[in-house]
Parts: C-alpha cells; sequence; structure tokens
C-alpha cells in the first residue's frame, strides 16, 4: 500500500497555481522600478570623518515602494 506524502501534494497544488492559473497572471505583473527584484539602490552620501578626510556616494538598496518588496504589482482590470 502506498503512503501519500504531503510534501508532494503540496509542491504540486503550488506548481499548478504557479504554472497554470492564468487568471492570476493576468492579474499581476512584473514591478517595472525594481525589475522584479523588490529592491532598488538609492544614492546615500558617506560624510568625511576622522578616518576620511572627503565624503563620498555610497549605495544602499531599500525596498521597493512601488511594489513593497514583492517583486510584482497588481494591475487593475479595466473591462
Amino acid at each position: 500500500m502506498d503512503s501519500v506524502d504531503p510534501m508532494e501534494i503540496m509542491l504540486s497544488d503550488v506548481f499548478d497555481k504557479v504554472f497554470y492559473n492564468k487568471e492570476q497572471e493576468a492579474s499581476r505583473k512584473f514591478c517595472e522600478e525594481c525589475d522584479g527584484w523588490g529592491a532598488i539602490e538609492v544614492d546615500a552620501p558617506r560624510p568625511h570623518g576622522f578616518d576620511r578626510d572627503v565624503g563620498y556616494m555610497d549605495v544602499d538598496k531599500i525596498e521597493c515602494p512601488e511594489c513593497e518588496g514583492t517583486g510584482v504589482k497588481e494591475t487593475e482590470d479595466v473591462s
């Protein structure tokens, strides 16, 4: 008698939702602001200090404000 593997059932459900759900694909698109990464780079000025005689511009990564870090944006149906 074969046993039921719950992990296999869960992964099968996830696979079906991701690859075969046409409604979900139509309502979600990659965020154009962050190209789907969920984070953007912003300039961060670093002032001079005791160990540096000049300041410089550095880069920090922050959560994308458009998609709130998810990488996808919900589109609104205009039908």
